[in-house]
Order: structure tokens, then C-alpha cells, then sequence
């Protein structure tokens, strides 16, 4: 069966690599495209899905950012299960911090050239909110384009469906600093991870994705 990923925000899907799946299941990697102007989530959602082999049983996988593209997907796809890491349900699961970034209309507000990659940014995300080296982050991160970078954080912040995604489910760390553990429930939990438990914590994330897809 294949079972296709989607990274979080900005990055590509080389995050995956270390992830093992269990045999008679083939990982298959979407990444990112480029938004239009204007262009809605719920359209951007069906541009990513146009590699996604429906005419046999799949099983969708989004990371952060990805895992609110998985559930948009279910809209219009029937997965047989979807996975969501390190991100968000629908309900009351969105961040304080998200919370007031929407009601300020933070990125509505910002000028395009404020989300232009610069050093001093991805030092600090780096060193200070991954705890991870610069040198050990550069690989991961593809998609810089002050648009998309806009245009995501805008979706982000604004997402509020009210769609029930069926047969989901939730592995999320338990230090996870984007999307604070507290917050989310009915997870399998990963103990001591952070927001890039897919590649600081890979092995217990395959072992939950083992349980969870031979199930």
C-alpha cells in the first residue's frame, strides 16, 4: 500500500528519510508547490493530490503544516487511514500563539520582504526553538519563497474547519514547541520529543506508525 507524505512548512521531505515503514507499505513523498495569487486552500489542497494514485487503497501522512493538508484532503479523498505529526486538529486544538496571530491578522498586516529568509531568523529558529544545528537544518529546508512563506502562515493561522476527518490519527511529542502538548488529546505520544520528533525521535515514530498501519 502506498502511504504518502507531506512535510511541515518551508521544509522538504528529506525529513522523512529515517522514517521505516513496515513491509507491503512504500513511502511516497508530495512536496510543496508554489500557491497563486489568490489561491484558496481547498484549491491548493487538490494541486497536491494530483500524483495521489486513488485507484487503489492509500494512507495519507502530513507533518505539521502537512498534517492540515491531509485533512483537507479527506474532503475529497478516501484514505484508508490519516496520519497527522506534530500538528493540529480541528476544534479547540489550535495554539494560544496561533490564536492571537489570527485575531491580529499578523501576516495580513506584514509586507512580503518581512518573510524573506535571513540568517539572523534561521539561526534562531535553529539553535533556539529546534535545538539543532544550523549545519544539520539547511538540508531540510527547501521552499523560502517569501510567498509561499505569507501565503502558509496565512492558512495556518486562518484554518478553522469544522470537518471531521474519519479514521485519523495523532502522534505528537510531548515537548513539542510549535504545537504545545498540552493542547492536543487523543495522541500517541512520544516522550521528550520536540517539533522535529520525525527526525530526532524517527525510530519511535516508526514504531507508532508500525502499530497504527497493521492495525
Amino acid at each position: 500500500m502506498d502511504v504518502y507524505f507531506i512535510s511541515g512548512m518551508s521544509a522538504n521531505c528529506k525529513v522523512f528519510d529515517t522514517i521505516d515503514l513496515p513491509y507491503g507499505f512504500e513511502k511516497k513523498y508530495i512536496e510543496w508547490l508554489m500557491p497563486n495569487e489568490g489561491e484558496l486552500l481547498s484549491e491548493y489542497t487538490r494541486r497536491m493530490s494530483v500524483n495521489i494514485d486513488t485507484s487503489k487503497p492509500f494512507i495519507l501522512v502530513g507533518y505539521s503544516f502537512g498534517g492540515i493538508i491531509v485533512q483537507e484532503m479527506n474532503k475529497f479523498l478516501t484514505p484508508c487511514k490519516t496520519i497527522i505529526i506534530a500538528s493540529m486538529k480541528v476544534g479547540d486544538e489550535m495554539p494560544a500563539l496561533f490564536r492571537v496571530g489570527h485575531r491580529i491578522k499578523f501576516t495580513e498586516y506584514l509586507p512580503i520582504g518581512f518573510f524573506k529568509t535571513s540568517d539572523l531568523v534561521f539561526d534562531f529558529f535553529s539553535r533556539f526553538v529546534y535545538h539543532a544545528k544550523r549545519e544539520d537544518m539547511e538540508k531540510y529546508v527547501s521552499y523560502t519563497d517569501p510567498f509561499y512563506t505569507k501565503w502558509s502562515l496565512f492558512q495556518i493561522l486562518n484554518w478553522h474547519s469544522t470537518f471531521q476527518c474519519p479514521n485519523l490519527y495523532h502522534i505528537h511529542g510531548t515537548k513539542d514547541q510549535m504545537f504545545p502538548f498540552k493542547g492536543v488529546k487523543d495522541v500517541y505520544p512520544v516522550e521528550g520529543a520536540d517539533h522535529l520528533l520525525v527526525i530526532k525521535k524517527s525510530k519511535e515514530v516508526s514504531r507508532i506508525l508500525d502499530e497504527i498501519l497493521l492495525t
